[in-house]
Order: C-alpha cells, then sequence, then structure tokens
C-alpha cells in the first residue's frame, strides 16, 4: 500500500513539474519560419497531458482495489508517457521564439488557431500567484461603499487585471442603445485607468480583431457591454490564456489585446481603434 502511494505521489509530482517547465519555456524559446505546426503541437501537447492527468486521478481512486501487477503496469505506463510529453515540449520549443513572436502571434491569428477557441491550461504553480479580491482602489470613497471585484488574470510577464460588475444592467443597456459613454461611467474608467483618451463604444465584427501589430496606448482597456462564452475571446501574444466577454466587466492591460473571431459582433468600451465592420448587401 505505501508503494503505492508513493508512486502516486511520484506520478503527480511529474506532472506538476512538468507543467512547471511548460510555462517556463512558454516564456521564450528560437525560431522556426512556419508557426502553422505550432498549433497542431501544442494541441497535442495538451491532449496528451489532459489524457495523462485523467488517467493518473483514476489510477489514484483505484489503487485499493487494483491488482498489483495491473496497478504496476499502469504506473510504468503514465511515466513512460510523461518521458515522451518532455521529448515532445522540445520540438514545440523551436516553434517558440521570442524575437519572432509578434510575427508568429499575427500568424496563428490569421489561421484561426486553436488557442482562439480554448485556453492553454496553466499550471497550478502558475496559477495558485493569481488572486481574486475586493478593492476600494486606495481609499476612494465611493468604492469604500461597494468595493470592486478585482481578479488577476494574469502576472508574467505582463499583468492582466479584470474588474468585475463595473457597470450595472441599466448602465450596459444605455451604452448598447445610445452608443454613448455616459459621464459618470467614464469618470470610474477615469479612477481606474488616468489619462485615458479615445473612450469610446465600439463594436467587434464576427472575424474579430488583430492587435498583434497595432499601435498601442499605455494601458489597452476592454469594458465588456455583452456575455459570450463560444467566441469573442480576448487573446493576448503567447496564447497562454484567454478572458472571456462578460457583461459589465473591465479588462486592463499594459500588453495590447486581440479579440477571437464570433459568430457575432460584440460592443466593447475601448481606448483603441477597431476596424470598421464591412456591411453586406
Amino acid at each position: 500500500m505505501f508503494c503505492r502511494r508513493s508512486a502516486c505521489r511520484g506520478l503527480i509530482a511529474l506532472l506538476v513539474l512538468l507543467g512547471c517547465i511548460v510555462s517556463f519555456y512558454a516564456l521564450e524559446a528560437p525560431p522556426l519560419p512556419d508557426v502553422v505546426p505550432l498549433a497542431k503541437a501544442l494541441q497535442g501537447h495538451v491532449d496528451k497531458f489532459k489524457k495523462l492527468r485523467d488517467d493518473l486521478k483514476a489510477l489514484q481512486n483505484s489503487q485499493d482495489r487494483q491488482n498489483p501487477l495491473a496497478f504496476f503496469r499502469e504506473t510504468m505506463r503514465i511515466m513512460e508517457g510523461l518521458q515522451s510529453l518532455g521529448k515532445d515540449w522540445k520540438d514545440i520549443e523551436r516553434l517558440q521564439n521570442k524575437n519572432d513572436r509578434d510575427r508568429d502571434f499575427e500568424n496563428l491569428l490569421t489561421e484561426m488557431d486553436p488557442l482562439c477557441g480554448q485556453r492553454t491550461p496553466r499550471t497550478a504553480f502558475f496559477e495558485i500567484k493569481l488572486r481574486c479580491s475586493y478593492t476600494d482602489l486606495g481609499g476612494k470613497p465611493y468604492y469604500r461603499i461597494g468595493p470592486l471585484k478585482q481578479e488577476l488574470v494574469n502576472r508574467v510577464p505582463f499583468v492582466v487585471t479584470v474588474y468585475h460588475d463595473l457597470l450595472t444592467e441599466s448602465e450596459v443597456r444605455r451604452a448598447n442603445e445610445t452608443r454613448m459613454v455616459e459621464p459618470s461611467v467614464r469618470r470610474r474608467l477615469d479612477t481606474l485607468v488616468p489619462n485615458l483618451y479615445n473612450v469610446a463604444v465600439r463594436e467587434v465584427s464576427e472575424r474579430g480583431y488583430n492587435g498583434g501589430k497595432a499601435k498601442a496606448p499605455a494601458h489597452s482597456i476592454m469594458l465588456y457591454l455583452e456575455s459570450y462564452k463560444t467566441g469573442g475571446m480576448t487573446l493576448f501574444p503567447g496564447g497562454t490564456f484567454v478572458v472571456a466577454p462578460r457583461s459589465g466587466s473591465l479588462l486592463v492591460s499594459k500588453q495590447h489585446p486581440s479579440i477571437c473571431p464570433s459568430s457575432i459582433s460584440l460592443n466593447v468600451i475601448t481606448n483603441f481603434n477597431l476596424p470598421l465592420t464591412a456591411k453586406t448587401h
């Protein structure tokens, strides 16, 4: 029994270590001219990781009932799978280059890479550093009465923060109807992000928005006026996470975002211009 538990603990440690390596090497890596294989390689790597994770969980749950020989064979199979993932990752490393990241990122969006369709899982080692909390923005009177829900969704290599429920349902409805930013909303935005300009209600077309090469302001903001879970995700270079549009919530980042394609157009309040939606006849 002790040996079985030790083996499971060892496998868990290997999975966590592998996840940490994935997070570390996602930040930097050498060049390859074609990024189409990157999408396939990452997707295959993630699928294998999920399968091994599920197999390990099943092995843990059944260890008291399994035949010792069957348990040993399954343990060895999972360990071999982990070793295989380590070898696969060396190929993925070569597909990521810090100097070519903007070009690669633009190509990924153009090719409608799976990164726009789903979030690449991050390890518990990385996720544990993220925080959700309430904030009064350093003692601002308005937010002492009603603190803001603040979620840190990314830390490295750039910070991305989401302030949930910044707008009420009625404020969201009026913004959609009038296509105007009310003075009270503008004041709240200025409190959160000083020196904002070019703030307006804008429409994101079904084709999405590629911000990889755009001239970005010091801080990019997106105040969502609609909720959508199957498209229109906000994506950043590297593709390690996405943010789903949630009505009334504000995203703030120093890194300029892109917006994944969706089946419908979406309304947002931004401080950067979006391509005009082409009208069809």
